[in-house]
């Protein structure tokens, strides 16, 4: 199994020689971007990880994560679509309602407990430890808080932390947030972001000037 998993690490890298993929495990559904950096540690089974994104050393990405966005920035320790278990039910096992088991003929979603795909938007930044729930949606922009327990979507450019974690602020007005979503940077090409990188640095300026001239 170890040998079989270490000709799949070197397939991937081979098919991908802009990243920097370190993982310990990498499933079979696995797709990279250019650029992708991944550290010492990881389980990565996302089905889609998105160009320039950076996960940090020891974190676990479960297959059941449809996506991670474009130029991501996940830190050490992030535990990413982790299911939840049925306290009210006689048995918190999920023989009960996830079919690979056996009991059941197709994933049951019961209150408390989501078998649905998680998201994770573009340019999403999630701090050390944190740990995002199955199903959850994480807005283009937003911003995780280290150690936070994130259980609901959590909306784009928006500020969370805690456990659970709550909305904290927004990172920019109403109209900066619209105007940065039309936009949609990360899908600029190379050249494009090299062009403009002066402008990064400056919200306003920048959300203005390429809702005039984009």
């Amino acid at each position: 199994m170890r040998f079989l998993q270490f000709i799949w690490k070197l397939l991937i890298r081979i098919k991908n020689p802009t990243c920097s993929i370190h993982a310990e495990t990498l499933t079979r559904n696995v797709k990279f971007e250019d650029h992708v950096r991944i550290e010492s540690g990881c389980f990565i089974g996302a089905s889609l990880v998105g160009r320039y994104t950076f996960i940090g050393k020891d974190s676990y990405v479960d297959k059941s994560t449809e996506s991670i966005g474009r130029f991501c920035s996940i830190a050490m320790g992030t535990k990413i679509s982790l299911q939840n278990h049925p306290m009210k039910w006689v048995s918190t096992h999920p023989f009960t309602y996830t079919k690979r088991y056996g009991f059941v003929e197709s994933n049951i979603s019961i209150e408390g407990v989501t078998t649905g795909k998680t998201k994770i938007g573009n340019d999403v930044w999630i701090g050390a430890n944190v740990t995002i729930l199955a199903g959850v949606v994480i807005g283009d922009g937003a911003v995780i808080g280290a150690d936070s327990l994130v259980t609901k979507n959590v909306d784009p450019y928006s500020i969370v932390s805690g456990s659970p974690a709550k909305h904290i602020r927004f990172r920019f007005n109403e109209e900066t947030v619209a105007k940065l979503l039309k936009i949609q940077w990360w899908k600029w090409s190379t050249e494009d972001l090299r062009k403009n990188i002066n402008k990064f640095r400056d919200t306003d300026e920048f959300s203005n000037y390429f809702n005039h001239h984009k």
